[in-house]
């Protein structure tokens, strides 16, 4: 089932998921060498996430326009300049260091953009509707193994190179997927995207678009997105709650394991045994989500989730934080692709990508928001408020797709 897009699609999608997971937990710590504070330090990683956020439409533009190949082809270059650009700053030794670091970060940040969309838009255009949400599953796959196996191929280089080599290695990487992307086996027959076609060429060749084609003689102009926006703003908002979830599991591991007492490497284990536990129960999802429906995914993924930051604060010790990483891994784990499918779902059949950047905002707005919100509520409440709300949130979610879930009208089985 997952022939199609193997070697297109996933191959280069854990490629680059592996570079981008190797050096995701050190940018603090390149910071910190440079001579950042560690308030400025873990600032970089939030103006990343705004800057993530902006620049979620313009990614899905540069796709519907280039087409997926060459945009991905134009922000590999840009990661590989970016990354050259913070490996000159190591080696630079100047107070401009650090401002050079920073000034690269921001513009990597677009470039996973780039790269998750034009591949979600390919899953979204070439598997039909009954394997959709079992590709967009191996698809989620694929970056939950590259958080997973980035961050370890990270801390064996740093043992024997510097902390520069870590980039080095994930501007390969990044390279690597492109070459990929380029062999004879992973070109997709009939596929335009791949050849920098985009979805506004497709519309004016399709039947009963003769007069568009005719209206863009001299002045191109875009095919208008047919989309139920109703149904897309009501289901945003539980991807909102998740991708709040998602944000702020791992900040509030660390804090709550360092409430307690933890050491810093059994915190590090807790985040790596729920990463191994949720690749397990992203195959359910996948079945959930094609025999049981989307909502009823979402739902269950929101509830468990957010029932384990409740566990958190409830059993304050070392087997109370065991229970709780596990209970997330597996919310997380069962709702594994599971806003790829539902905006692959919504999506039109003209402008996909374009739309797909619109839909990223949902869940780019909550990754920014999540922690800076929880950061927030531990300043002026506590850390135990924090955590709550990071575990009421998403629940929250699961009802509002509950109530709203005949007016989004997303697949289930009864709709099948």
């Amino acid at each position: 089932m997952l022939k199609p897009i193997l070697w297109p699609v996933l191959a280069p999608s854990l490629l680059f998921a592996v570079g981008l997971g190797a050096i995701l937990p050190i940018l603090v710590l390149g910071a910190l060498s440079l001579g950042s504070t560690a308030s400025f330090a873990a600032a970089i990683v939030g103006i990343m996430g705004a800057v993530s956020l902006i620049a979620t439409v313009p990614a899905g533009l540069l796709i519907d326009r280039l087409g997926d190949f060459r945009a991905m082809l134009v922000a590999t270059i840009t990661a590989v300049v970016v990354l050259a650009a913070i490996v000159a700053a190591f080696f630079w030794d100047s107070p401009y260091s650090l401002i050079v670091y920073t000034l690269a970060l921001m513009l990597f940040a677009p470039v996973s953009d780039v790269w998750s969309l034009a591949r979600q838009a390919v899953v979204a255009e070439v598997m039909p509707a009954a394997d959709l949400a079992k590709a967009m599953t191996a698809l989620g796959g694929s970056q939950r193994v590259g958080n997973l196996v980035g961050p370890i191929v990270g801390a064996g280089l740093m043992l024997v190179f510097p902390i520069w080599s870590v980039f080095v290695f994930a501007a390969a990487a990044a390279i690597t997927a492109v070459i990929v992307m380029a062999l004879p086996i992973a070109q997709i027959p009939d596929y335009p995207g791949g050849t920098g076609a985009h979805d506004d060429t497709r519309a004016e060749a399709a039947p009963g678009n003769v007069d568009n084609a005719k209206s863009r003689v001299g002045k191109p102009r875009r095919t208008p997105l047919d989309v139920r926006w109703k149904p897309v703003v009501l289901a945003g908002i539980s991807i909102i709650a998740l991708t709040v979830a998602r944000s702020a599991q791992p900040v509030v591991i660390q804090l709550w394991g360092v409430e307690i007492g933890l050491h810093e490497s059994t915190i590090s284990l807790l985040i790596a045994f729920g990463a191994a536990l949720e690749l397990i129960f992203m195959f359910l999802g996948a079945y959930i989500k094609d025999h049981l429906g989307r909502v009823t995914t979402l739902a269950t993924c929101l509830t468990i989730f957010g029932s384990g930051f409740i566990v958190m604060v409830a059993l304050p010790h070392v087997a109370g934080m065991i229970a709780a990483a596990a209970i997330m891994a597996v919310g997380n784990g069962l709702g594994a692709g599971v806003n790829m499918t539902i905006g692959a779902d919504l999506s039109p059949a003209i402008g996909r990508a374009r739309f797909l950047g619109i839909w990223a905002i949902f869940s780019n707005g909550g990754k920014l928001g999540g922690p800076a919100l929880i950061s927030l509520l531990i300043t002026i409440a506590s850390l135990r408020f924090g955590v709550l709300f990071a575990g009421i949130f998403p629940i929250l979610g699961a009802v509002w797709a509950i109530v709203w879930s005949s007016q989004i009208g997303l697949p289930s089985r009864r709709r099948r």
